[in-house]
């Protein structure tokens, strides 16, 4: 089989930006992603909004509908609704479109697979009736779905810009309990002079906040020991705020603690990664162009590094400028020419990510449990003292522990528990987090049927048009 040049594994912000700049110097791209059309989920359906106005959504969602049509523009393959479950460092991709297993070569790769809410460990957070902010996100922006009358818990920019796009819609919203703990103000406020370089974010987040408390919607602010309520389902939630014991009644409670990269394919693929102490968790290590630890492999967006869609954007564009200058279609000189304002507006939004980063750093009171009933890894059902028998049995280390207590071998892969059993046991052990690690993957990187993988296509890239139907 001829192989691509380039095969971009996630359509958002990064993937779709480097596709375009891409094929523009004349490499033959191809993209893969989970969705039906692109856009990933910072843009989700921004081109075909079941919305009748998506103007609720704020306009760098609606900004996000003219790179979807910049990218359909574009003279490359696009595989939607397609599955990547094997990466290899050889440039061979497997990946499922349409319930068969479909392979590509490629001389270069680039990994953009996104970001995903960090887990919110509280007694009760695996209730039905309990959901991340995010996927309250995904239900309105794909279906116009919207929960009436919940409780928005947690803290961050995605919590607020959620709630206010629900009021704007005019959605009751019962409560908005804010997490962020008072000394985190304290801890940021020194960087806010040099976050004052960036106007534009911090006023629009000041007016977020703005519009949030003009609803006169209840909140809650500094709140500490949350509990979801309910046997079966959620009936409410508990938590403490000033000074006081508090339970709001409602049976939709949604939990934001902030995002970080979805590791897994970086992971599998056993690139190097550190671990980043202001976000709180692993990243894969990249160069200015994204060049990871394995030469002809590169990654942009969140997945590397929580940046948001302006900076995906950005990163996606450096990446694909160094990998054209690895194709022989751009000289050194060229790519450090074009690439020079990109850097420099990254270099020019990392004092205000500092500060966002600072205000908003996770508690470990949210992002690691600590009641002993508390799920851990919900695909094996471990709770956190299952975990805490497994450590004083022998398991010293991530890999250790699934194998004594298979929390990490359910479904989800670890996605979920990774950092929280990286965070527990650097606990326990006393130790850092670098000296703990994380969890070793392998492929398949999703499940996988028998059938699927029976029904083998190794044939050359459909038209763009093709791919996508």
């Amino acid at each position: 089989m001829q192989a691509l040049d380039c095969a971009i594994i996630g359509a958002g912000p990064a993937g779709m930006t480097a596709a375009i700049e891409l094929s523009k110097g004349g490499a033959k791209v191809a993209v893969l992603d989970r969705g039906t059309r692109a856009g990933g989920q910072i843009y989700r359906a921004a081109a075909a909004s079941p919305l009748p106005n998506t103007s609720a959504l704020g306009p760098d969602y609606q900004a996000g509908a003219e790179l979807i049509a910049a990218f359909e523009r574009t003279d490359l393959t696009h595989f939607a609704s397609s599955d990547a479950w094997h990466l290899g460092d050889d440039g061979r991709v497997l990946f499922s479109h349409l319930g068969e297993t479909h392979e590509l070569h490629c001389r270069e790769m680039l990994l953009c697979p996104g970001a995903m809410e960090r887990p919110m460990p509280i007694p009760g957070w695996t209730l039905p009736g309990v959901m991340t902010a995010g996927a309250a996100q995904v239900m309105l922006k794909s279906d116009a779905t919207v929960a009436e009358g919940a409780v928005f818990a947690g803290s961050g920019p995605l919590l607020y810009l959620i709630v206010a796009q629900y009021l704007r819609l005019g959605v009751p919203v019962t409560a908005l309990v804010d997490t962020t703990p008072r000394q985190n103000y304290l801890n940021a406020a020194p960087l806010l002079p040099r976050a004052l370089r960036q106007a534009g974010q911090l006023k629009k987040g000041i007016a977020l906040l703005r519009e949030i408390r003009s609803a006169g919607i209840p909140q809650y602010r500094f709140a500490e020991n949350l509990e979801v309520l309910g046997q079966n389902k959620a009936k409410g939630l508990r938590f403490t705020s000033g000074g006081q014991i508090r339970e709001i009644a409602a049976e939709t409670i949604f939990l934001h603690h902030g995002v970080q990269p979805n590791l897994n394919m970086t992971r599998a693929m056993d690139l190097a990664h550190r671990w980043n102490p202001q976000q709180l968790c692993w990243q894969v290590e990249t160069d200015a162009f994204g060049q990871t630890s394995i030469q002809h492999i590169s990654a942009a967006g969140d997945g590397a590094g929580i940046i948001g869609a302006d900076g995906a954007r950005i990163a996606g564009r450096l990446a694909a400028l160094n990998i054209l200058h690895r194709l022989g279609r751009l000289s050194e000189a060229d790519r450090n020419r074009q690439a020079t304002p990109g850097i420099a507006k990254l270099a020019a939004m990392a004092p205000f990510r500092a500060f966002i980063d600072r205000l908003y750093h996770p508690a470990n009171a949210l992002r690691l449990p600590q009641n002993p009933d508390t799920l851990v890894c919900r695909c094996e059902e471990q709770t956190l003292a299952d975990l805490r028998e497994g450590f004083n049995q022998g398991a010293r280390d991530p890999n250790a522990l699934k194998s004594l207590t298979r929390c990490g071998m359910g479904p989800c892969q670890g996605r979920q528990c990774g950092h929280m059993v990286t965070g527990l046991l650097s606990q326990w052990r006393a130790e850092p987090t670098e000296a703990v690690g994380y969890y070793r993957l392998r492929s398949p990187q999703r499940l996988l049927t028998l059938d699927e993988l029976s029904r083998f296509q190794a044939v050359p890239a459909p038209t763009h048009a093709e791919a996508a139907e």
